[in-house]
């Protein structure tokens, strides 16, 4: 299994039920989407966290998963 695939499915274990519905419903949304649909996504789950940089250690990397 890839590495990044086996980090998002460890995170996708760690929610509870509601929260893997939730997650489920919307990466449905995400794939069967068109462009804007997806952009839509994006830009509120960005605007939902307010994240716009994570510090992952002491050579500030980005995050492999959302590119902030």
């Amino acid at each position: 299994m890839d590495n990044k695939v086996a980090a998002a499915l460890r995170g996708f274990i760690a929610l509870t039920p509601a929260q893997r519905d939730e997650f489920i419903t919307i990466a449905n949304r995400y794939i069967n989407g068109g462009p804007l649909t997806q952009d839509r996504i994006i830009d509120e789950s960005t605007r939902d966290w307010g994240i716009t940089k994570v510090d992952l250690g002491p050579t500030s990397q980005t995050c492999p998963y959302c590119g902030k």
